[in-house]
């Protein structure tokens, strides 16, 4: 079940980053560390109702930040439309629940956010260097845009565009 993810949440979220953190550094991704994401983010994503959670079995099993809030570095791409977009952020599922189609389910439960807002257009960024994450999105029906630089990680990051039709 996917739900608005509530502060009591907030532990579990933060288990599920720092699992990630360990994963995504042991395969040479450097796109989260200590300093992101960090507690304060999702504090923000609760406070503004940006933050879903996928619970099963009483416990989060993934998390997804959706909202219309575009980084700055998007601004050079060519997206492939100039109109309102809903911009997947913050996303993550727990080790012990990848591989059961969480993610898909996440992302999808996005895109039925984005279609209920009357928004036929998401947008999302991953880094280069997370094939997992790249794999999804192109399985997912997303297409490549170009890359772009975010805070000071060495590796660039992808970015992703999809038009809900």
């Amino acid at each position: 079940m996917i739900r608005i993810a509530r502060l009591e949440d907030l532990d579990q979220i933060l288990e599920i980053v720092k699992e990630t953190v360990i994963d995504l550094q042991n395969e040479g991704n450097y796109q989260w560390d200590e300093n992101y994401p960090t507690k304060i983010n999702f504090e923000t994503d609760l406070k503004n109702a940006d933050l879903y959670v996928y619970e099963k079995n009483n416990e989060v099993a993934g998390f997804i930040c959706i909202n219309k809030k575009e980084d700055s570095a998007y601004l050079p791409l060519t997206w492939r439309r100039a109109k309102d977009a809903v911009v997947i952020h913050r996303f993550a599922v727990k080790r012990s629940y990848q591989r059961q189609k969480i993610g898909s389910k996440l992302v999808e439960f996005a895109e039925h956010f984005a279609e209920n807002k009357g928004i036929k257009y998401i947008k999302v960024d991953t880094n280069s260097k997370n094939s997992r994450m790249n794999a999804l999105f192109k399985h997912l029906g997303f297409e490549f845009v170009g890359q772009i630089h975010l805070r000071d990680v060495k590796e660039p990051f992808y970015c992703y565009d999809k038009i809900l039709e």
